[in-house]
């Protein structure tokens, strides 16, 4: 699993030295005295619902209750260490408070954490629903004990993220916490895993610690056989993580530091689907299969996208299905690669609630009320920045038909942009979907490192997975293969998944292409990056999909004036200049642009011949102030 390396690379660096036991450095939680979620068309039901629903994910490789019953990888002279679940510490590796609670919480927790108090309800079963019990972050969900499908061991209750975890944005002004779903999160996950793994070390190497760990997770269970049997396991999990770190001890080299806000979540899903789930498989050897990860993205906003064409950064995806199961795989849902005596492909991904999470950010089809239903981009929020300059806001206009509605299409507010010519003709469930452009890399001339992912990496397979490449798009078969490119074998695998799914649930056909978005599992591999709408841009940063200009104000900027070096981390909001503040507190990450997956060339506004990463002209200060009032009103 992608965490089962980041926690093998912690608890080896903590073995191996001393100093490694000090926990990673974190920046301070920004001081918030109200907290707002923005009215973006969810009730609070739904909304809580969509945090904390499961995937089906095993994403920390530790027991629910595991997790709960950790403390702090800190120690302390006198007393107890806080508790790892702790609210506020999770916050310093920017997860968003949750509301806890079972089944749907009630309003007195979500009044607490600032849900509006729009009113709705539960539109979603949730007779499998585990809640919030534990009041952990935005996008923890727990897993209720299953059956692992490799092993057909019972597992017990397990915490992973869904979608929520990585898309759900916030930022901080003047003391208000305000929240986004649908937006970009802004997380450190690495520091998270390191931290993670050194309590798990703590908590082996320190008796009283261990003492208060075994008798947290026993409870009236606990006693001397009870404790020396979970000590046993919890050596056997530390020894387990130890193991995997040599999968990666070469790769990890030429790694490019993701940091708060970003990822490289293709070239993670690849190692997490073909090195670690088939690691065990008879005859074949996973390392083979291992990549660096060396294509960090900042992670998409989310909004909108459920009536794009094609999806992904590179365009490179048409079902929801696939999207969505293939990211839960990715975090760690578990599925059957690698034991051909037990069922192929049986999985915990929880295509249910998956396909019912997909509904509600898409809404119902908007094409023929000319208007977006689902989840809603955020309206910038005037009464906490300001209210943009009318007169700016009109010049704006005029530059951004001149210089962005090209690529990015007009206001989706517009008549214009319901245009027939925008959209594809009906499908035979009668839904058009957006056309967006798709830009060459060698034209717009940003960093192509995520755009290479695709078309340059392959991986090899076991014969006995039946990956066939030519299935995928409704196609017919042609053959089994052992080798292919990496972004085939995974829409392949991911369907074999999903389907696996829909047979042990005799889900009949028609409910299948229902669940499945009405739309087939087409694939396209090109060296693009789509261009999308801008609505709700201001609530998006950093820019550009690597995360490399840190606001809208430096990205109207020529590129070679753009800050070579910034910092993420800090979540205080910057409205003038439309991001985060570009400081470098302490516990923050460096962005050093220019570290290739770093390079924040490209999309550049200077005098020239367009291409080759110039969409120009340079625009002096007036306009520039112009622009931005505009596309703060999208």
């Amino acid at each position: 699993m992608i965490w089962k390396t980041g926690l093998a690379v912690a608890v080896a660096a903590a073995l191996g030295a001393c100093a490694q036991l000090i926990p990673p450095e974190l920046p301070p939680n920004p001081p918030v005295t109200s907290v707002k979620w923005m009215d973006q068309n969810w009730s609070d039901t739904d909304r809580w619902w969509y945090h904390h629903e499961t995937q089906g994910t095993s994403t920390l490789p530790i027991p629910y209750t595991w997790f709960m019953a950790l403390e702090q990888p800190r120690l302390w002279l006198f007393g107890d260490a806080p508790m790892l679940s702790d609210s506020d510490y999770l916050s310093r590796f920017g997860f968003i408070p949750g509301a806890k609670g079972l089944e749907y919480a009630d309003a007195a927790a979500l009044r607490s954490q600032g849900y509006p108090g729009v009113a709705g309800a539960a539109t979603y079963e949730v007779e499998d629903f585990a809640g919030n019990p534990g009041g952990l972050p935005v996008g923890f969900a727990v897993t209720k004990a299953y059956e692992d499908p490799v092993t057909g061991k019972q597992l017990p209750d397990q915490l992973g993220f869904t979608c929520a975890a990585c898309h759900t944005g916030q930022m901080v002004y003047n003391g208000v916490n305000l929240r986004i779903d649908g937006g970009p999160a802004i997380t450190e996950l690495t520091k998270f895993r390191q931290s993670l793994g050194l309590a798990l070390v703590y908590t082996e190497f320190l008796e009283a610690r261990f003492n208060r760990f075994a008798m947290r997770v026993l409870k009236d269970a606990y006693n001397d056989q009870t404790a020396a049997a979970l000590r046993a396991e919890l050596g056997a999990v530390l020894k387990g993580l130890q193991g995997g770190l040599s999968l990666y001890a070469e790769s990890s080299k030429h790694d490019v530091a993701e940091g708060f806000g970003r990822l490289d979540a293709l070239n993670r899903i690849g190692n997490t689907v073909f090195v670690e789930d088939l690691v065990g498989a008879p005859n074949f050897d996973a390392r083979v299969n291992v990549a660096a990860l060396t294509a960090p993205v900042n992670y998409p906003h989310i909004w909108t996208t459920s009536w794009f064409k094609w999806v992904q950064y590179d365009a490179s995806i048409e079902q929801p299905m696939v999207r969505n199961a293939g990211e839960s795989m990715g975090v760690a849902a578990r599925v059957n690669l690698s034991n051909p005596d037990r069922p192929l492909y049986a999985s915990s991904v929880a295509v249910k609630p998956i396909a019912e999470m997909e509904e509600l950010v898409a809404g119902a089809d908007p094409y023929p009320g000319r208007a977006f239903k689902g989840l809603n981009a955020p309206k910038w929020p005037g009464d906490l920045f300001g209210e943009p300059d009318a007169a700016q806001v009109a010049q704006g206009e005029v530059l951004y038909q001149r210089h962005c509605q090209s690529c990015h299409l007009p206001p989706v507010d517009s008549a214009e942009f319901w245009d027939p010519t925008y959209w594809t003709t009906p499908n035979d469930a009668g839904q058009r979907y957006l056309k967006l452009p798709e830009v060459e890399v060698s034209y717009i001339g940003t960093d192509p490192a995520q755009a290479n992912v695709l078309p340059t990496r392959k991986v090899q397979v076991p014969e006995y997975l039946g990956i066939d490449p030519n299935i995928v798009c409704d196609g017919k078969p042609e053959g089994v293969v052992t080798e292919t490119l990496f972004g085939l074998a995974l829409g392949v695998a991911v369907q074999k998944t999903v389907d696996s799914w829909y047979d042990s649930h005799d889900v009949p056909p028609a409910e299948r292409v229902k669940m499945n978005g009405y739309r087939p599992n087409c694939l396209q591999v090109k060296e693009v990056y789509k261009a999308r709408p801008l609505n709700g841009i201001w609530a998006t940063a950093p820019f550009l999909h690597n995360g490399a200009v840190p606001d809208l104000e430096a990205l109207l900027l020529p590129a070679a004036e753009r800050p070579a070096q910034f910092c993420l981390g800090d979540r205080t909001f910057d409205p003038q200049r439309v991001g985060y503040v570009r400081t470098c507190a302490k516990g923050t990450t460096v962005i050093d642009t220019g570290i290739p997956g770093n390079l924040n060339t490209g999309h550049s506004f200077e005098d020239g011949p367009r291409g080759n990463g110039v969409i120009g002209p340079k625009l002096n200060p007036e306009e520039r102030e112009a622009l931005l009032a505009y596309l703060k009103t999208l």
